[in-house]
């Protein structure tokens, strides 16, 4: 083959990112196979007429993406655009052992939802109507009642939209794929923050989108951070969650939403906002969306707000944009279930929706509480209404050896490099709260990983 030397004359910005974003694009596109021996330094340097340390800045740039693999003694390799995750993912398991206590899965258990969901069922089965949501077929988009509940959870959210632009999903992940498959080809670019939701990343690796980041800071997604990226990578669609961002929990300021839709309409950004957290905020900022509608799409669902397993989703578009969706709509669910979205517009119509939420608000701070009490001076981001905790680990801890240490001890964590492209920024592990299976087991899982934290990796070696 030979040796791989990318045009870069189109490309604008550094050149350690224009060769970086070439080498992506070229796997991406199938240009470079995996496994595929690359250029030394010297080499590509001389090829491109650049320094070697450019073509080294490139490289490392590359290698953080999980693009390549360098090996002492043979050189750098292509690993794919679908490399291994640097993290142990978010695995889901059909029971754990005993003992075990999962911190790593992100949702609220609801005390007495239990006999909620008996009674519902019990009365949508009595119901001669309900007969018709598992006999027929249905708009791929959801009925029109369906849709006008959809709308009216949305507004609840502070964004009002008539229930023309709604689409019905099964739940929050497919409400993304939907907007990305309807907005986005491969090639495009997809701007997430430094750190992101994980479905975001796999969603844009297996669109074949390339992926950038944009600096974050204590109020989410940087304003000049965003419009170098766009200058540099000339991107679609800009995808983030600026109320209690997964994982760390940060609220974006209104004042800073504005000044991220005013940077998305300078450059014609496609926006994606999933806003499946801000339940759990009392009174939280306007959507982004709501000042950027004409490119504006907004993702919801009822999965953390309500029950995991009510696989509801909602998504927003434009004005006039459904039409285009319902072929991705057909080809990727062909209709969310009928009779799981009834269950949905029924809770929302008549309280029990109220009620669930109110619940789980009242959950997640009582484990707040216990986080709080346990992990006593420990640091760590979170919000006083978060489901999870954002803890970075203090020196020498490194990822891999507290994750293991942590399981060996019972205790399921994620790493932080699940939510980032590459390595993280430092070492640090999310926590969810609401997966332990009581406000006692969240205790016991705490202590353990306070032991850990306080005593110090050398006295665990795995």
């Amino acid at each position: 083959m030979t040796m791989w030397a990318p045009d870069l004359s189109d490309r604008v910005g550094p050149r350690y990112l224009a060769i970086a974003d070439a080498l992506a694009h070229d796997v991406t596109r199938g240009v470079l196979d995996p496994g595929t021996q690359l250029p030394t330094h010297r080499d590509l340097a001389d090829a491109l007429g650049v320094t070697v340390g450019t073509v080294s800045r490139a490289y490392r740039e590359a290698r953080a993406r999980g693009l390549i693999v360098g090996e002492v003694g043979r050189g750098t390799f292509v690993l794919g655009a679908d490399p291994p995750s640097s993290g142990p993912g978010l695995p889901i398991s059909d029971s754990l052992p005993a003992g075990v206590v999962d911190l790593s899965l992100n949702f609220n258990r609801v005390p007495g939802i239990q006999s909620i969901v008996s009674r519902s069922l019990a009365a949508l089965a009595a119901d001669p109507s309900a007969r018709a949501l598992f006999e027929e077929y249905h708009p791929q988009a959801g009925s029109a009642e369906h849709r006008a509940a959809g709308a009216r959870w949305i507004a609840r959210q502070g964004l009002q939209v008539d229930p023309s632009r709604v689409l019905v999903t099964s739940g929050a992940q497919h409400a993304m794929t939907v907007a990305l498959m309807g907005t986005t080809r491969p090639g495009d670019g997809l701007l997430v923050g430094r750190l992101t939701y994980p479905a975001a990343i796999a969603l844009a690796r297996r669109l074949h989108l390339e992926l950038h980041t944009v600096a974050m800071d204590a109020h989410g997604i940087v304003p000049e951070s965003l419009e170098a990226a766009c200058r540099a990578h000339k991107p679609r669609a800009l995808y983030c969650m600026p109320t209690m961002h997964n994982p760390t929990t940060r609220v974006m300021p209104a004042a800073r939403r504005l000044e991220i839709a005013e940077v998305a309409a300078r450059h014609g950004l496609v926006l994606i906002e999933d806003d499946v957290y801000s339940f759990l905020v009392e009174s939280p900022p306007p959507p982004i969306v709501s000042s950027y509608e004409h490119r504006g799409y907004y993702v919801t669902s009822l999965s953390k707000s309500l029950a995991p397993g009510l696989r509801v989703g909602y998504l927003a578009v434009p004005a006039g944009d459904r039409s285009r969706f319902i072929e991705v709509l057909w080809a990727t669910t062909v209709m969310a279930a009928p009779l799981m979205v009834e269950l949905a517009s029924r809770w929302l119509a008549d309280g029990t929706a109220d009620t669930i939420i109110e619940g789980g608000r009242a959950e997640a701070k009582a484990r707040q509480a216990i986080a709080r009490e346990t992990l006593g001076n420990l640091r760590y981001e979170s919000h006083p209404g978060a489901l999870q905790l954002w803890l970075e680990l203090p020196s020498p801890w490194r990822v891999p050896d507290f994750l293991a240490r942590a399981a060996q001890r019972g205790v399921l964590v994620n790493s932080g490099d699940t939510f980032a492209i590459g390595k993280a920024a430092s070492p640090a592990v999310r926590i969810a709260l609401g997966s332990a299976r009581s406000r006692e087991e969240l205790r016991r899982g705490l202590t353990v990983l306070k032991e850990l934290l306080t005593a110090g990796r050398q006295q665990f070696v795995v």
